[in-house]
């Protein structure tokens, strides 16, 4: 339990400390990287927690952590909309960005939903 937690906070610390040291605005990739990877371990740390409940097939499980990503990944564009971008000055570059936070959170999502339906799949074979 303690893993799927130390994985659901992770990217909140791989954030504050992009933040910290302005790695957003220094390297161009930085903020692409952080959506798929932080998606990654967020998605990780939700599967490990539905993993140890043992419910249903790999896949069942495997698809639920991809939607809880997507759904997670749209509304955090969201809020980001309403807290920072809709009366800020990155307004005319917001509509691609946001896209692509969506799509490569969404993949992050995806690519952990696919490692936990595999994992599922593992343990029900020992």
């Amino acid at each position: 339990m303690r893993t799927g937690f130390a994985l659901i906070m992770s990217p909140f610390l791989v954030d504050v400390t992009g933040n910290t040291f302005d790695l957003y605005d220094s390297i161009g990739w930085w903020d692409d990287a952080n959506h798929l990877v932080n998606w990654f371990l967020l998605c990780m740390g939700v599967g490990v927690l539905l993993l140890r409940s043992g419910a249903g097939p790999p896949w069942a499980l495997g698809v639920a952590v991809a939607g809880i990503g997507a759904l997670l990944a749209i509304g955090w564009e969201l809020a980001e909309w309403f807290f920072f971008i809709r009366h800020g000055t990155e307004i005319n570059t917001a509509y691609e960005d946001t896209l692509g936070d969506e799509g490569l959170g969404g993949l992050g999502g995806a690519l952990a939903g696919v490692l936990v339906g595999l994992l599922q799949r593992h343990r029900r074979r020992r």
